[in-house]
């Protein structure tokens, strides 16, 4: 899981790049990101701006539960705005299209998303996926009570349903349990 997350911050990182987010705002945004995970910032950028700091204070006055749920501090909106600067015009003399700070600010929130449904996906797969430990020792422990049943269906089972159970051992093993009947 720690490989997932250091990936889905990679991605993250490129993605605010090309959403047109200024650096100093995205480094503190991925070093808020390692510290609800703790999971040291491998960029170690850490910004020593007194407004960003101010940011990072009010953010975790709303904690970190809230952070990795994605509700972002206005304060990222306003540092966002101050940093904003409108992109030069093409060669045509054609207006670029950038985003202005609140658009800004949904992408730094759609980023958080995405990093935590990453994560998301891989505990997922972890504990229902294929090859889970999870399932398989769900599996064992009720093939290990079937042939309970089997071997002690006597003291069990009442005469006329020893034909459920009535099975040789390894046709039992085999029986598929992700259903009901």
């Amino acid at each position: 899981m720690r490989h997932t997350i250091t990936e889905s911050i990679k991605t993250a990182k490129s993605t605010l790049v090309r959403q047109g987010i200024p650096s100093s705002i995205y480094n503190e945004f991925v070093e808020q990101v390692c510290l609800a995970v703790n999971l040291e910032n491998p960029d170690d950028k850490y910004s020593q701006d007194l407004e960003l700091q101010h940011v990072r204070d009010q953010q975790s006055r709303l904690g970190e539960e809230a952070f990795m749920k994605g509700f972002l501090h206005k304060e990222w909106t306003r540092a966002l705005n101050d940093r904003w600067t409108p992109a030069p015009p093409t060669e045509d003399g054609k207006k670029v299209h950038q985003k202005d700070a609140l658009e800004q600010t949904v992408c730094l929130q759609k980023v958080l998303w995405d990093i935590f449904e990453a994560q998301w996906a891989c505990r997922n797969d972890i504990l229902h996926g294929k090859e889970s430990k999870t399932i398989t020792l769900d599996t064992e422990k009720k093939t290990n009570r079937l042939l309970e049943f089997k071997e002690k269906r006597d003291d069990y089972l009442r005469r006329c349903d020893h034909w459920m159970i009535d099975y040789p051992q390894d046709i039992i093993v085999k029986w598929s349990r992700n259903h009901k009947i």
